[in-house]
């Protein structure tokens, strides 16, 4: 007595290899992690990053006495 084979997939019904599945999800939660850095630091850059310009005075330039 002939036992029947398993059913035949259909040609376009094949299924991911489970490790490019999971290359796929670790890359997408590296891009996630970096995103949530990039709006940490958007967030903590007015607290770290302050400039003070000081104009410098309008003097004209006038000989010393030690110049020659």
């Amino acid at each position: 007595m002939d036992l029947p084979g398993p059913p035949a997939r259909s040609p376009g019904a094949t299924r991911a290899p489970t490790s490019g599945l999971k290359l796929m999800l670790a890359i997408l939660v590296v891009f996630a992690l970096l995103a949530g850095y990039g709006k940490w630091e958007h967030f903590r850059r007015s607290h770290i990053e302050t400039v003070t310009i000081i104009p410098t005075p309008n003097v004209s330039p006038s000989p010393t006495p030690n110049d020659n």
